[in-house]
């Protein structure tokens, strides 16, 4: 009987803990790369080129919004990735760039149906409230900060690594001490679970008419706090029904067929 009871017990400490894990983190330790997965990785590698980020621009790069513009500095995206991560889709990066003030990466860059979206501060650690910063009576001229972030979560569990978890600073560590062939792996198995890049010709991360629809969104706007006419703005905007129209990078529209 007592060793039923310890098993059982034994059973439900491990099982509390895996649920601590995120699932990122699992998936990372269980996947394999194949090796289309890891030569894509050693050329985004090869073609890497840091950039610099000037302190002060003369123009502002999204008209009036004041404050920092970035990506969260405790997201483990951040360990290798410049605040404003999008760069080479020439067409787009803007404005997903002006996402990342209210958007983890995670959100958009994971795939899962059972997932579930909140208002999350990365350098608390904690679930907070958020706010949805559109509206005829929004004041960009308001600073706003970079944190908190809408984020993904698996019953109530975060799913995606900050830079403080153990399993990201044994990954930097590894980084660092790895060669080339080496780092190619561990970049290819860290992308794997994410919705990226996953051959030279296809591009990463969630449409943007997964959120921007008025049939079903991704995103559960009401319980992020937003009210109807925030709702109807954010399902309707202009941007996202322009940007569908397009099929191809090479492609050009007129007029006359951004107006059917």
């Amino acid at each position: 009987m007592m060793r039923t009871f310890i098993l059982i017990f034994l059973f439900l400490v491990k099982s509390v803990f895996a649920t601590e894990i995120p699932l990122h983190q699992q998936q990372i330790e269980n996947v394999t790369p194949n090796q289309a997965a890891i030569e894509l990785s050693a050329k985004k590698l090869r073609e890497h080129k840091d950039v610099e980020i000037g302190e002060k621009l003369v123009i502002p790069p999204f008209h009036k919004q004041a404050g920092e513009l970035e990506t969260a500095p405790q997201s483990f995206c951040r360990t290798c990735h410049t605040p404003l991560p999008h760069q080479k889709a020439l067409r787009t990066r803007t404005f997903n760039n002006m996402h990342v003030k209210f958007i983890a990466c995670e959100t958009c860059h994971v795939e899962n149906e059972r997932l579930s979206y909140r208002w999350f501060d990365m350098e608390k650690t904690q679930f907070v409230s958020g706010e949805l910063r559109i509206g005829k009576n929004l004041d960009n001229e308001n600073v706003r900060p970079v944190n908190p972030k809408i984020a993904p979560f698996l019953n109530d569990e975060r799913i995606f690594l900050l830079k403080n978890d153990e399993f990201a600073k044994q990954i930097s560590a590894t980084w660092k001490n790895a060669n080339e062939s080496e780092k190619a792996v561990l970049h290819a198995k860290i992308h794997a679970p994410l919705n990226w890049q996953k051959t030279e010709k296809t591009h990463q991360g969630t449409p943007c008419q997964e959120c921007h629809n008025d049939k079903k969104s991704k995103l559960d706007l009401p319980k992020l706090g937003a009210n109807p006419e925030q709702v109807q703005a954010i399902q309707t905007h202009i941007i996202p029904r322009f940007l569908e129209h397009y099929k191809n990078d090479d492609q050009r529209i007129t007029i006359r067929e951004m107006l059917r």
